[in-house]
């Protein structure tokens, strides 16, 4: 016998979803080399960024940087290891 309860909505998750969605499309217009030229898209970008409270700090690119430019470590060899 069919049960008649209806399916319990998870409305939370629905909203990550469409949260995790917008983002992607976001980040696809950023990475599309005219729509980020574009001054309204940016605005939106800027403003989705406002909303959310998703903030740079002004060292950010020294942070970065650094990051790209730190020597790498080095992976170790083992010569003595047989490898088949």
């Amino acid at each position: 016998m069919k049960d008649n309860k209806p399916k319990v909505f998870d409305r939370r998750a629905e909203i990550d979803t469409i949260a995790e969605l917008e983002v992607m499309a976001l980040k696809e217009g950023l990475e599309d080399p005219e729509l980020r030229k574009n001054p309204a898209f940016l605005e939106k970008v800027r403003r989705f960024m406002k909303d959310h409270r998703l903030e740079t700090t002004s060292n950010l690119t020294t942070i970065v940087t650094q990051a790209v430019n730190a020597t790498p470590k080095e992976i170790p060899i083992f010569d003595d290891e047989d490898i088949d």
